[in-house]
């Protein structure tokens, strides 16, 4: 038993677990993944032309799959994940609809694109133009494809913005969580010291 003059025991808070947070950023990171995968298996397996569902009729199946976990990890994307997730996500389907929409006016209006004959033709040249790192070899020659592209890099250029603003408000509210708990913490010390301060006087006297 502690006496009258004593401070009363301090009670040690229980550790925060870290499990809860880990688990939802491998969830995120999976969906993510998810996402990623079943979109490039649609890029390379969805059939664009009549000619491409007789003779891959085979990868029609697999298409159909990867729509479905698409669809689905979207959904859950869309329910319990980030603002950070959703674009990465959206950024995502936007470059597998614009590598699509390239393959399918390269092969099926001629003269609207120089160097683009297969899907991977289409993906590197969606890259590398929403990345703005062109190298030259690919082309827009026809007003379809520029107008096309110019649609990509308007996109590129507000999600860049959302992005932008969704980190700083993320870092906004750190800062500001991170200088509250500094606060608390300050203003609990000095309320320990003062407490203490008020028990040694009182068992002086």
């Amino acid at each position: 038993m502690s006496s009258i003059g004593d401070p009363p025991p301090q009670r040690s808070s229980p550790p925060v677990s870290r499990r809860p947070q880990r688990r939802h950023r491998w969830h995120a990171l999976s969906t993510t993944l998810l996402v990623a995968g079943a979109l490039l298996t649609i890029i390379l397996t969805v059939p664009l032309s009549h000619s491409d569902a007789l003779e891959a009729w085979w990868l029609i199946p697999l298409a159909i799959v990867a729509l479905t976990l698409l669809i689905a990890a979207l959904i859950r994307t869309i329910r319990h994940g980030s603002n950070i997730m959703r674009l990465i996500n959206l950024m995502l389907v936007a470059v597998t609809a614009f590598t699509l929409a390239f393959y399918s006016i390269a092969t099926g209006v001629p003269g609207e694109f120089d160097g683009i004959s297969t899907r991977i033709d289409a993906l590197y040249f969606t890259l590398t133009t929403m990345t703005t790192t062109g190298y030259g070899d690919i082309t827009a020659t026809g007003q379809t494809a520029r107008v096309l592209v110019s649609l990509a890099l308007l996109f590129d250029l507000v999600f860049l913005g959302l992005l932008g603003a969704e980190l700083s408000r993320l870092l906004g509210r750190r800062a500001a969580a991170t200088a509250e708990a500094a606060k608390l913490e300050a203003a609990a010390s000095k309320h320990a010291d003062s407490t203490s301060a008020t028990h040694r006087a009182g068992a002086e006297q």
